[in-house]
């Protein structure tokens, strides 16, 4: 009873705390990039390298002693089972080190490194790892304006507007797959803000309700991201793939929060702690389900780790960012409707 009339007094400067909070991840990410050449820390996979597992008691520590006196650029991961004892070691560095670390482990180990010996080699040309890089930030993107399309054609009013809308998103889609990868960088950015920038400005004139929703979810995506680089996380392909699933957890709660508080007959902040309701319910057991499956995976060192890492972090902002960003900026507009 105390908490609603301090809430409809408060909840526009409430959207001050998401505004900062953005604000620092924009900038450190942008650091970031001054710092590392991109927004993220790509692992192996991403750059190309080789990672050898083997099969040994042998300790991280003692492994990585003898591989530093010839090499400096590596890392090391103990794989674990499911009581915490190691099980197996995997070393993962460059492409141009791989026979200078292979030569290493077999004056060390004192075998050589085949399948007999319980040791499994995978090597990723960094050519091919950047190509599918580049790949997979296109299909982010993609998705994410194309999820921004679908919200605008639910909540908008106008055909000719939502005509546009898929016009302007087939093209940039049509520029993405088949420009963006070739033509100059700087050409291509250029022509990429131009397509966000006429469809965000289209979005915001036209329906309030969806650029909020493409707001919240830009912010968890942004948020997740500065959160991994901070921690250090090393991104690989699944890692992609999880912001990939992001995009889809972040829009769920919103939409379902934007047509309850859109609807006419029912109260406003009736609709909102409604929504409220039933939106955490899906998001924390989401959150359960996956930190069980999290716990269970994470001895073993898997590409699941990192899929269900990200998806934690990113789904504790979809809760910030629903239920301060969207639910702020969708009572202010049914608020000003009536």
């Amino acid at each position: 009873m105390n908490f609603e009339p301090w809430y409809n007094k408060n909840y526009k400067k409430l959207l001050i705390i998401p505004a900062i909070v953005l604000a620092l991840s924009l900038i450190y990410i942008g650091i970031f990039y001054i710092q590392n050449g991109d927004i993220i820390n790509k692992d192996v996979s991403l750059t190309g390298g080789t990672t050898i597992t083997i099969q040994t008691q042998i300790s991280a520590q003692d492994l990585e002693t003898e591989i530093s006196k010839t090499l400096t650029d590596f890392e090391i991961t103990t794989i674990s089972n499911n009581a915490g004892a190691q099980i197996q070691l995997a070393i993962i560095v460059g492409e141009q080190n791989t026979e200078t670390l292979e030569s290493v482990l077999e004056n060390f180990l004192d075998y050589e490194l085949t399948s007999d010996n319980g040791v499994s080699k995978e090597t990723t040309s960094a050519s091919l790892s950047e190509d599918f890089y580049k790949q997979l930030i296109v299909a982010v993107l993609i998705a994410f304006f194309w999820m921004a399309a679908v919200v605008f054609l639910i909540f908008s009013t106008g055909k000719k507007t939502k005509f546009w809308v898929i016009v302007l998103n087939i093209l940039l889609g049509f520029f993405m797959g088949n420009f963006f990868l070739t033509a100059n960088p700087v050409i291509s950015a250029i022509i990429f803000i131009a397509f966000a920038a006429t469809l965000v400005y289209i979005y915001i004139k036209n329906s309030i309700p969806s650029f909020a929703v493409m707001l919240s979810a830009f912010a968890n995506i942004i948020m997740a991201l500065a959160i991994v680089d901070l921690i250090g996380i090393k991104i690989s392909t699944a890692g992609i793939v999880a912001f990939l699933m992001l995009i889809g957890y972040s829009v769920d709660t919103d939409i379902l929060l934007t047509t309850r508080m859109l609807k006419k007959h029912e109260e406003t902040n009736k609709a909102l702690f409604r929504a409220f309701k039933t939106g955490t319910t899906m998001t924390i057991t989401s959150i359960i389900a996956i930190t069980a499956a999290l716990i269970v995976v994470f001895p073993f060192a898997s590409v699941l780790n990192q899929i269900f890492t990200i998806l934690l972090i990113g789904l504790g902002f979809d809760l910030f960012n629903t239920w301060i960003t969207n639910a702020s900026i969708i009572k202010w507009y049914v608020e000003e409707s009536k």
